[in-house]
C-alpha cells in the first residue's frame, strides 16, 4: 500500500538537518532602534506611549510658540532612537515634522505650495541608558522635561530646529 507521508519523511529529514547545521549569517548589528532593545520590540509600548506623550505636548504648545508664522500646518511625523547595543545607551533621537501652507495666486487660481520638513534632534547627553531616558521624560509634559545632563529641554531644541 502506498502511504504519502513515508515518502516525505526523507525530505523533511534533510530540510530540519539543514536548517539546525547551518551557520548563523548576521551579527548583531552596533546600533538597534530603541523599540528592539534589547530584543526585538522589547520597548514598543513604552517608546509609543512616549512618541505619544511628546506628539501631545507638541500639538499643545504648537499654536503659541512654533506655529506662528509663515506656515500654518505644522505636524509632528515619525519619532526615532537608536541604542548602541554594547553599552545600552541612547545614541541618537530624530523627530519629523512637515509644514503646510497654500496659497492661491489670484491672477492665475494656481494653487502654490510650501512644505518645508525638518528632522530634528533631540538633546541625548552621551552615555544616557535607556532606562534613564525614559525614567526622565516619564509622565505629562514630557515636551519640557531635560534629560539628566542636557543643556536644554526637548521643546528647546525643537524651537532651535523648526526655526
Amino acid at each position: 500500500m502506498f502511504t504519502p507521508s513515508l515518502l516525505l519523511t526523507p525530505l523533511l529529514l534533510s530540510s530540519v538537518l539543514a536548517t539546525a547545521t547551518a551557520a548563523p549569517t548576521a551579527t548583531t548589528p552596533p546600533h538597534v532602534d530603541l523599540i528592539d532593545y534589547p530584543g526585538t520590540q522589547a520597548n514598543l509600548e513604552a517608546f509609543h506611549d512616549l512618541h505619544r506623550r511628546l506628539a501631545a505636548g507638541f500639538d499643545d504648545v504648537c499654536a503659541d510658540t512654533f506655529c506662528e508664522g509663515a506656515y500654518s500646518d505644522y505636524e509632528a511625523f515619525q519619532l526615532r532612537c537608536s541604542v548602541a547595543v554594547s553599552t545600552g545607551t541612547v545614541s541618537d533621537c530624530r523627530w519629523a515634522f512637515a509644514a503646510s501652507e497654500l496659497d492661491v495666486d489670484r491672477a492665475t487660481g494656481v494653487i502654490q505650495a510650501h512644505q518645508p520638513t525638518w528632522l530634528c534632534r533631540l538633546p541625548i547627553p552621551p552615555g544616557t541608558s535607556v532606562a534613564t531616558f525614559f525614567a526622565a521624560l516619564e509622565g505629562p509634559k514630557a515636551i519640557f522635561r531635560r534629560l539628566p545632563g542636557a543643556d536644554m529641554s526637548i521643546f528647546e531644541a525643537l524651537g532651535d530646529c523648526l526655526r
